[in-house]
């Protein structure tokens, strides 16, 4: 027991003072993530085929997931809210859901060990097989009690991580975040659109605007009650 208590305290400390560094596997794993939400495919419209159909790894959103977990989520700690380096341990939560997974024998696909061992077991799962782990955390099928700290034993914690992720990865998608080319990794303020998002373009929106006409009837010279 008292082994266990040191084993989460020296855990928690290491979550507490780690940087923004983003580990290799950490990355594999949030783009095995981007690729799982908003997958490319090759079943295009001559329009489409055109823009170029990409999916969501292929506008980087993978790195808005990254930059979004590094930068504006924070976790309540006792009774204080805190912001911390989320990418890193959402990323092991994610591996540990695929470990759960595996060892449940719910996995159809068989797993790559060396890929697993280089890019993480989520990143090795088949497309379909990653979406049974996510799912194993969104109904909290999973043994709460091996979750990494902050999520061990803290369903809330869990439910609101992976709904973030989710979200994120259609929002990065749909929003102009491809468009920032070269920059989109500054702060906000230095970022430059330096491209038209390829998305936008392919399903046809124009762009942020101050204002569109709009049809609101026509002018009259007499008015009746």
């Amino acid at each position: 027991m008292i082994w266990n208590f040191i084993k989460q305290i020296v855990e928690l400390a290491q979550f507490l003072i780690q940087g923004k560094d983003v580990l290799p596997q950490s990355k594999a794993v949030f783009e095995a993530l981007a690729e799982t939400i908003v997958p490319h495919t090759d079943e295009v419209t001559e329009k489409q085929a055109a823009d170029n159909n990409n999916g969501a790894l292929e506008l980087h959103t993978d790195q808005f997931q990254i930059y979004i977990l590094n930068h504006f989520i924070s976790l309540k700690l006792v009774l204080i809210t805190v912001p911390f380096y989320l990418a890193n341990i959402t990323a092991s939560l994610l591996n540990e859901a695929a470990r759960q997974l595996i060892l449940k024998g719910e996995n159809k696909k068989p797993v790559d060990a060396l890929a697993a061992s280089e890019k993480g077991i989520f990143a090795a799962l088949h497309t379909e097989d990653r979406c049974r782990s996510i799912l194993l955390l969104e109904q909290l099928e999973v043994n709460l009690a091996n979750l990494p700290i902050p999520f061990r034993n803290n369903p809330g914690a869990v439910l609101a991580t992976i709904s973030i992720i989710t979200m994120l990865a259609t929002s990065g998608y749909y929003s102009e975040w491809s468009g920032y080319g070269s920059s989109r990794l500054e702060t906000p303020e230095e970022r430059e659109m330096e491209q038209f998002p390829a998305i936008w373009r392919q399903i046809g929106y124009p762009g942020p605007s101050m204002g569109y006409h709009g049809y609101r009837g026509h002018l009259s010279d007499n008015f009746t009650e």
